[in-house]
């Protein structure tokens, strides 16, 4: 990868600067994040942080990070990743699909599983020869939806549990970013060409997450991100509370905070699977990457970095 080598000598130096340390590896570190200070915008992950991570993390319920500098042992940063789990819906391609579509698939799905052999996906599809459909497409989509269909309603018989279960088309394993938030009292002593956060996301973060994927199926990386320029954050939302300090050096006033998180780092709009969103999050924006898509991204966030002037 070819960058800038002031932003690239800047990223070897904080490799060799910050260490990531587990928060229950040491009881010291109750003590230690009693120092922890966020900006204005994120008193609500600083107090999640002396208040709940630590028996969170003791319960298996979120696992919580400590950045600190080699140097010093002062916090920098912390960040919480928990499992997570994202599916699609049966019927999710509908969507995609025309007002005459939809109808086409409801009918026939319809038809076989009340058994009515009178009508065939053949016969429907000459209701709508004036229409411009994919016969070919509909054809799948109705066998894939009656193979599901039929499923679901054999489900209960079979297993006898169908109480608290929910039937969904596909599961895709995820890590969720919880918590992400800078210590406002740290300061580096180096004059920097991107944000510490930016750093801590891409090198930290990601590599852990990356790490997790080896050992155990995980397909999405995704967080739920309070807009702090339209609204207050609840006290468990993700906030990237390091570009709101209005007298923090690193602050990036272009961005909103969720526009930040989709150009630097890539996370987009949840599209096509649905997300459980707990009710505290319920103000936040979803946002999503694919994990295996992740050092691609990694590579593409710092060649945007080295074109930046610094």
């Amino acid at each position: 990868m070819v960058v800038n080598i002031n932003v690239q000598e800047q990223r070897e130096l904080l490799r060799s600067r910050f260490k990531i340390d587990f928060l229950t590896s040491d009881k010291a570190n109750i003590t230690k994040i009693q120092a922890f200070h966020s900006s204005k915008s994120g008193t609500d992950l600083e107090a999640y942080l002396k208040e709940n991570a630590w028996s969170e993390d003791q319960q298996g319920i979120t696992k919580v990070y400590l950045v600190k500098d080699v140097e010093t042992d002062d916090i920098v940063f912390f960040f919480a990743l928990s499992a997570g789990l994202l599916y699609k819906e049966i019927g999710a391609e509908d969507s995609k699909l025309s007002a005459v579509e939809k109808e086409i698939v409801d009918c026939c799905v319809k038809a076989f599983l009340e058994r009515n052999s009178d009508i065939t996906p053949d016969l429907v599809f000459s209701w709508y020869d004036n229409e411009p459909i994919d016969k070919e497409k509909l054809r799948k989509l109705i066998d894939v939806r009656i193979k599901l269909k039929s499923a679901a309603e054999s489900d209960p018989e079979k297993t006898k549990n169908s109480v608290n279960v929910k039937q969904v088309s596909e599961t895709f394993p995820g890590i969720v970013l919880t918590h992400f938030c800078k210590n406002a009292d740290y300061s580096f002593s180096e004059r920097l060409a991107f944000p510490i956060g930016f750093y801590v996301f891409w090198e930290i973060v990601v590599k852990e997450v990356l790490h997790i994927a080896s050992l155990l199926g995980c397909r999405y990386l995704y967080l739920f991100a309070a807009d702090n320029t339209e609204q207050t954050p609840s006290s468990t939302t993700v906030m990237y509370s390091e570009y709101w300090d209005e007298d923090d050096t690193d602050t990036i006033p272009v961005y909103k905070l969720v526009e930040y998180y989709k150009n630097e780092l890539k996370f987009e709009d949840v599209q096509d699977i649905t997300i459980l969103k707990p009710y505290y999050d319920f103000p936040c924006f979803s946002l999503i990457q694919a994990i295996d898509r992740l050092p691609e991204h990694r590579e593409a966030a710092w060649i945007q970095h080295s074109d930046v002037d610094t």
